[in-house]
C-alpha cells in the first residue's frame, strides 16, 4: 500500500510537469498536440524513473536491466495514452459525445488539453503495477 501511496505522489509530479510542459507547448506556443503530449511525458518519464528507483521502490537493480524494462513499460503504457488521447479528442470535438463537458472548460483550456487529462489518468492505471511488478522488483 505504501508503495501506491508514494506512485501517487510521484504520479501527480509526473503529471503536473507533463501538464507543465504540454500546456507550455500547446496552449502557449501553438505546438502540435500530439508532439506536445509525447514530449511532455518525456519529462514526466524522467522523473519518474529517478523518483521511483530512488524514493519508491529503492531499487538496486542494475540500471541496464531496469532502465530497458521501465522504456518497454514506459511504451507500453503511452501507447495506450496516444489511443485515449485520440478518443477523448473525438469526444470533446464539436458536436461529439461529450462536447458539452470541453464546452464548460471553452476559455481555459483547447478540447486538446482536456483530452490529455483523460489520457493521463488511462497511463497512471497502466503503467503502476507494471512498474511495481516487472521494472522495479527486487531481483
Amino acid at each position: 500500500m505504501l508503495h501506491f501511496i508514494k506512485y501517487n505522489i510521484i504520479g501527480i509530479v509526473n503529471t503536473l510537469l507533463t501538464l507543465i510542459v504540454v500546456w507550455i507547448l500547446h496552449q502557449l506556443l501553438n505546438w502540435n498536440l500530439e508532439l506536445s503530449n509525447f514530449l511532455g511525458f518525456v519529462v514526466g518519464g524522467a522523473n519518474s524513473y529517478l523518483m521511483n528507483r530512488l524514493w519508491n521502490f529503492k531499487s538496486d537493480n542494475s540500471k541496464g536491466g531496469e532502465i530497458i524494462r521501465f522504456l518497454i513499460v514506459f511504451g507500453c503504457a503511452y501507447a495506450v495514452n496516444f489511443v485515449v488521447l485520440e478518443i477523448a479528442k473525438r469526444l470533446f470535438a464539436g458536436g461529439g459525445g461529450l462536447f458539452f463537458v470541453s464546452q464548460f472548460f471553452e476559455g481555459i483550456f483547447k478540447s486538446g488539453f482536456l483530452a490529455n487529462i483523460v489520457a493521463n489518468v488511462a497511463y497512471v492505471i497502466v503503467s503502476f503495477g507494471m512498474y511495481k511488478y516487472w521494472v522495479f522488483k527486487r531481483r
